[in-house]
Formats: structure tokens, sequence, C-alpha cells
């Protein structure tokens, strides 16, 4: 992956991708799981979107390690930022998985079966929560990083 693109570090190219599409595909994934209905209209769609956000998340996080490792400046800082990114992926496959289990349990004939489909929504509601959560920590602690090392140089 190219360190640099348009003259701008990857990893800020691609965190905004990131920053709005791992919430955006939790939230559809916790509307599937609310909705049997939107499930059985959308599930496809949302199911297909969680997956593609986790090379997104991967690809966000090497151009992030490419970035620290490129800047020894903003080490200290972006510490931090960067071990809470390292697991980030983890949270958005978890979110991914679910979703095609939820989708997969309704196409499959358990939407009869309410117990495992009620059990199988609230693990992708709750596991989108969990996601939502930790990108909001990872991008904070990567603005504090940012803006404490604009401040400290400026």
């Amino acid at each position: 992956m190219p360190y640099m693109v348009f003259g701008l570090p990857t990893h800020i190219l691609l965190i905004h991708l990131a920053v709005v599409g791992i919430p955006t595909s939790c939230l559809c994934v916790i509307a599937i799981a609310a909705r049997p209905k939107w499930r059985q209209r959308h599930g496809i769609k949302v199911a297909v979107f969680a997956v593609v956000m986790v090379p997104v998340t991967y690809a966000t996080q090497l151009a992030g390690e490419q970035l620290f490792n490129h800047d020894t400046g903003v080490q200290e800082l972006a510490q931090h930022h960067k071990d809470l990114g390292e697991n980030m992926v983890w949270f958005m496959l978890a979110v991914a998985v679910l979703a095609i289990l939820l989708v997969l349990a309704d196409k499959g004939g358990y939407a009869d079966n309410h117990t495992a489909m009620v059990v199988l929504a609230s693990l992708s509601i709750a596991a989108s929560i969990v996601c939502i959560y930790w990108v909001i920590q990872v991008g904070d602690s990567g603005a504090r990083a940012v803006w404490g090392f604009m401040s400290s140089t400026g």
C-alpha cells in the first residue's frame, strides 16, 4: 500500500471511509436485527456492506501503522491510538460474521425459531453497539494524538 496518495498519507484518506462506513454498517445491522421485514428485504445488502468494511478497516489499520512508523514525532502521542486501532478490525469482523449468520438463519428457515432468532439478533445488536463504541474510542484517541502533536509543535 502506498504511504502517500495525492500528497496525503493514505491513512488520512482511508480513515474518513472507516469513520463513516463502520458506524453506518453497524446501524444497518442493528436495523435488520430489530426488524425482520427489513432483514428479508435488505439483509443481503447489509451483510455485504459489513463484509466490505472488514478489509477497509484492515487497510486503514495498515496505513495507520505506516504513518506511525514513518513519522517518529507523533509516536509517543499516537501509541494509545495505535493500540486501540489494532483491535478495530476484530470488532468489525464480529459484526460482519453476525450479519451473515443473521441473514443465513433468516433465509435458511430459522425465522420460525423465535428463540434462535432473538439470540442471534441480540448478539448482532450487541456487537454492533460495541463496534460503534470502539470506533468512537479509536477516533477520539487519534484526534487527541493529532491535535496534541499540533499544539506541542505549534
